[in-house]
């Protein structure tokens, strides 16, 4: 079975359920937490198909994707998720988006560091990796809290909705 549920001290990452469509609806139409992300496609509709795609495929899907929840008070206050899988060589790609309001209080880092932990050691992947826009100094900092370190820097690597390109950093994290 893969995306159990995972707690933390604070947070308890679930799967998405039909409820979770405002929430990612919210997180792909924020201009604010999508500074650095482009979603060409931020209606309902594109968001209800995205999380329905998931409920309907989450049992034999690799591509595990969790909701990031507040565990006092269960306000969703996010998503992490598997972006790619290089099975070859046994790691995948990580990400996370959280609601801006929610920013700054270490709850990305604390999912990120759970995620990496469950990937290393139960689904035995041998790195978990992140990608992040080298503008993006708040997830670089995420990242750095939760243990990876840079290993990389390729330039020009990620479209920007505006036409620009932007340069990608590269950490990982391993047992």
């Amino acid at each position: 079975m893969f995306t159990p549920e995972l707690e933390t001290e604070r947070l308890i990452l679930r799967r998405f359920n039909s409820s979770d469509i405002n929430l990612f609806h919210e997180l792909i139409s924020d201009k604010k937490v999508n500074e650095f992300n482009y979603y060409p496609d931020t209606s309902i509709e594109y968001a209800s198909k995205y999380i329905n795609n998931i409920i309907n495929n989450i049992d034999n899907n690799p591509y595990e994707s969790w909701v990031i929840e507040i565990k006092d008070t269960h306000i969703p206050i996010g998503k992490i998720n598997v972006n790619n899988i290089y099975s070859r060589f046994n790691y995948c790609n990580v990400g996370y988006t959280l609601k801006y309001d929610y920013w700054g209080n270490g709850y990305a880092a604390e999912a990120l560091a759970k995620v990496t932990d469950h990937l290393l050691n139960d689904v035995k992947y041998h790195l978990v990796e992140c990608s992040i826009d080298d503008r993006n100094v708040r997830s670089i900092r995420v990242v750095e809290k939760a243990g990876f370190i840079k290993d990389g820097y390729i330039n020009g690597r990620r479209p920007n909705g505006d036409g620009t390109y932007s340069g990608i950093s590269y950490y990982s994290k391993s047992l």
